[in-house]
């Protein structure tokens, strides 16, 4: 497993940024990974998809150093710079990958090896021709019961009716997990989760469509 080493600077534009000990090396995304090698202990792992500038992670680590959290993100400049600030917030219960997250998911991560899940605002795609590039499909939510501990939890939230009907609508059908309340992640008041994006739309008052599930066996 491999983090980038103290003193490696990114090159060109990606200097303004200092991701070390934070940020893993991409190429930890070819094969199974092992959580207590890239956290150095055996606590429960949650795991954001798509985390953006890493406001949710920031937040939730901090509050919870007894958890290890894992943070994908595919943009690299967003990764890059949710590591950087990981970093100077002195945040060292986080580690970020730039991967794409359904390939990791299905081909890195161990059978019960997340205890949360959490997918925030993802990109609902939604002409009607991109919509096989929806990361909740069928074959995913499988991978997802596969990785979650017995009594992990998955929580989604989206502001995309539409797809959240398909989410939802995938779910129902997926056995060994069952409905639950979605678990407040924020302490603000208003607030679900406390992404960028959640507050943005708040601004804009837009809706909100969430579920959560846990699996039972």
């Amino acid at each position: 497993m491999r983090i980038q080493s103290p003193g490696h600077v990114n090159s060109n534009s990606d200097r303004k940024w200092n991701t070390t000990g934070i940020e893993l090396d991409e190429a930890i995304a070819d094969g199974p990974i092992e959580f207590a090698k890239i956290f150095s202990n055996a606590r429960p792992v949650e795991m954001e998809i798509g985390t953006g500038k890493g406001t949710f992670l920031l937040e939730r680590a901090a509050a919870r150093p007894e958890i290890n959290f894992l943070g994908l993100e595919w943009a690299r400049v967003y990764c890059k710079y949710a590591a950087d600030r990981f970093r100077r917030a002195g945040v060292t219960n986080v580690r970020m990958l730039r991967t794409d997250a359904s390939q990791f998911v299905a081909r890195c991560l161990p059978d019960s090896s997340i205890f949360r899940l959490h997918i925030y605002f993802p990109d609902p795609w939604p002409k009607k021709r991109h919509r096989s590039r929806r990361l909740v499909q069928p074959t995913f939510v499988e991978q997802v019961r596969r990785i979650l501990t017995p009594g992990g939890q998955l929580i989604i939230v989206t502001d995309h009716r539409e797809y959240f009907e398909q989410i939802r609508a995938v779910l129902t059908d997926a056995p060994s997990l069952a409905v639950i309340p979605i678990p407040r992640m924020s302490s603000k008041d208003g607030e679900i989760v406390g992404t960028n994006f959640e507050r943005k739309y708040i601004a804009q008052g837009r809706a909100f469509y969430g579920l959560a599930r846990m699996k039972y066996v």
